[in-house]
C-alpha cells in the first residue's frame, strides 16, 4: 500500500504513524476536471489500476494497488483455500433440528 501524505499543514500526529515509511514528494498536474498525481521514483506501482480511499479524519489519500489477472476477483485464492483444506462431506447435508416449542413471550410480564 502506498500513501500520498497530506500537506504538512494538515499532518498533525500523522506523521508519528508514517515512521519507517518512505516519504516523498509527488507533483499534482490539474485539468478542469482531474487531477494526476506523478509518482517518484520508488513508488512505481506494479499494477494498472489502484483502489483509492480517503481518511476523511486526516486528509490522507491512500492508493492501494489492485491485483492483475485471473486472481483479481479473489475468487480464485478462495478455490486454493478448498482445495488446500476440503469441506466434511456433510457440510450444508441436512440435519434433523428440534422444533422450538412457542412460548408466549409476555409469559412472565407481571402488570
Amino acid at each position: 500500500m502506498f500513501q500520498l501524505t497530506p500537506s504538512p499543514e494538515s499532518r498533525g500526529s500523522a506523521r508519528s504513524r508514517l515512521q519507517g515509511s518512505m516519504i516523498a514528494t509527488a507533483k499534482i498536474r490539474s485539468t478542469k476536471h482531474r487531477q494526476t498525481v506523478q509518482l517518484p521514483p520508488g513508488f512505481e506501482l506494479a499494477a494498472a489500476e489502484v483502489w483509492i480511499r480517503k481518511d476523511e479524519t486526516t486528509g490522507e489519500i491512500i492508493l492501494t494497488p489492485k491485483a492483475a489477472g485471473p486472481n483479481s476477483d479473489g475468487l480464485q485464492s478462495l478455490f486454493s483455500l478448498l482445495d488446500e483444506a476440503p469441506l466434511p462431506a456433510d457440510f450444508l447435508s441436512e440435519r434433523w433440528n428440534p422444533v422450538e416449542v412457542p412460548r408466549n413471550p409476555l409469559e412472565d410480564w407481571s402488570t
